[in-house]
């Protein structure tokens, strides 16, 4: 069984430091927004409460 994804809002400050380039590749270009905290990301696993975003030219 694989660990339990840890989503972005229980990353604290230190974790946004410590796994930036992480964090960078995980918002490139987002497909999902949290429905309540707003923040965004191309894996829905990432978010507590995922809404699909339309889709859309990032150009």
């Amino acid at each position: 069984m694989g660990a339990k994804v840890k989503t972005f809002c229980k990353w604290s400050r230190k974790d946004i430091e410590k796994r930036f380039d992480l964090l960078a590749e995980l918002v490139d270009e987002p497909r999902f927004v949290c429905k309540k905290c707003a923040r965004s990301s191309n894996d829905k696993k990432l978010l507590c409460k995922p809404a699909a975003l339309p889709a859309m030219s990032f150009r």
